[in-house]
C-alpha cells in the first residue's frame, strides 16, 4: 500500500518522464513540483517505489524511470477524472474544427478525428466502426405459423439472412398477410439496414394500422441481423509513426498487429468507454488508448497507439473530449 506522498511521487515521475524522456531524480522532482520535503525524504520514497517494482534505475543516471508495473498503477489508480481536465486552448480549437463541416457521415468524422489526433500527438490512430451501412435490404418476408404467430425474414443484397418470431395481437388472414408483406417491401427494399430498421420502428406501424387494424414492430429482426453481421470499417492514420514507438526488432510484429489483424479488432472491441492497454500485443514499450462511443445506433472505437511513456493525462483528455464531441455531433 503506497502512502499519499509515494503516490504523488510516482505520479510526478510518470508525468515528468513522459514530458522530458529523461530519468527523473530527486532534485528534478523538487524543482518541478510543490513537494515540501527534503531531498533525502524523496530519495527514500523513490527507493521504496523501486523495491515495490514501480520504478527502475536507468543505467547511465542516478534518476529513475517508471516500470511497466508503475505505469499500470498510474493508469489504474492515479489518473484524474478525464472529464474534469481543462484542455489546452490550442488542442480544443483543433478538435472543434472537426465539427464545422456537417456534411460528413459518422465514419468520415471519426477518420478526420483520427487524423487530428495524429497531428496533435505524433502517434498512430485507428478507427473501428460498424459497417452496417454497406448492407441493403433486398427482401422482407412474413410466413404464417398459426393464426396469431408469424416468422419475419429479412434478406440483404450480400446474401445475409435473419428471422425472428413475432406474436400478433390477434389473428391475421393470409390475404391480409400478403397485402402487409407487399406494402412493407415497397417501403424498405433498397434501404440500408439502419434506414430500414428506423422505418420499421417509426413509420410502418401506422401503415399497419391502416391496412390490418393493429400495429406490430418488426424492427427486431433487423436488430438481430445487425448483431450477427461481422462487417467492419477500419482506418489507420499516421502508420509511419509506429517507427518511433518500438525497437527495430519489433517493427514487423507491431505493423502486422495494426494492419487490420483479428487480434487488433478483438482488443478494440473488448474495450468500453475510455481505456488503456499497456504492453500492446506483448510489446512492453507500446500502449493503446481507446475510447468508444455510440452514434446513430453504431458503435465506433478510436484508438491511439504510442510509446508506453506517452503523457497519459493529456492523451486521455484528448480522447475523452474528442469522442464526447463525436457522440453528440
Amino acid at each position: 500500500m503506497l502512502t499519499a506522498r509515494q503516490q504523488q511521487i510516482l505520479q510526478l515521475i510518470v508525468q515528468l518522464y513522459g514530458q522530458y524522456e529523461e530519468p527523473i531524480g530527486s532534485k528534478t522532482l523538487l524543482q518541478k513540483s510543490l513537494l515540501d520535503v527534503s531531498p533525502a525524504t524523496v530519495r527514500n520514497d523513490m527507493l521504496a517505489l523501486e523495491r515495490i517494482g514501480y520504478l527502475k534505475k536507468a543505467h547511465s543516471s542516478s534518476g529513475r524511470i517508471p516500470s511497466f508495473d508503475g505505469y499500470r498503477y498510474y493508469v489504474d489508480q492515479l489518473i484524474e477524472d478525464q472529464a474534469d481536465i481543462q484542455m489546452a486552448k490550442q488542442d480544443s480549437e483543433v478538435i472543434q474544427s472537426i465539427f464545422r463541416d456537417r456534411h460528413f457521415d459518422a465514419m468520415q468524422h471519426a477518420q478526420l478525428a483520427a487524423d487530428i489526433l495524429v497531428s496533435l500527438t505524433g502517434y498512430t490512430a485507428v478507427v473501428l466502426g460498424e459497417s452496417k451501412e454497406q448492407y441493403h435490404l433486398s427482401e422482407f418476408r412474413l410466413i404464417q405459423l398459426s393464426e396469431s404467430r408469424i416468422v419475419a425474414i429479412v434478406l440483404t443484397d450480400k446474401g445475409s439472412v435473419e428471422s425472428d418470431l413475432v406474436d400478433l395481437p390477434r389473428s391475421l388472414s393470409r390475404e391480409d398477410l400478403g397485402r402487409l408483406t407487399q406494402a412493407i417491401n415497397q417501403e424498405i427494399v433498397g434501404l440500408s439496414l439502419l434506414e430500414a430498421q428506423q422505418r420499421l420502428k417509426l413509420t410502418l406501424p401506422l401503415l399497419m394500422q391502416r391496412l390490418v387494424g393493429f400495429q406490430v414492430d418488426f424492427s427486431s429482426v433487423i436488430t438481430k441481423l445487425m448483431r450477427h453481421l461481422k462487417g467492419r470499417s477500419y482506418y489507420v492514420s499516421g502508420k509511419n509513426n509506429l517507427f518511433d514507438s518500438v525497437e527495430v526488432s519489433d517493427y514487423k510484429r507491431l505493423f502486422n498487429l495494426i494492419d487490420g489483424s483479428a487480434e487488433m479488432f478483438q482488443l478494440l472491441e473488448a474495450k468500453q468507454g475510455l481505456a488503456v492497454e499497456l504492453g500492446l500485443g506483448g510489446l512492453a514499450d507500446v500502449s493503446l488508448v481507446t475510447s468508444s462511443y455510440q452514434y446513430q445506433a453504431q458503435q465506433v472505437i478510436i484508438g491511439l497507439v504510442g510509446p508506453a511513456t506517452m503523457p497519459y493525462q493529456r492523451v486521455l483528455g484528448l480522447m475523452h473530449h474528442i469522442t464526447h464531441e463525436l457522440a453528440h455531433y
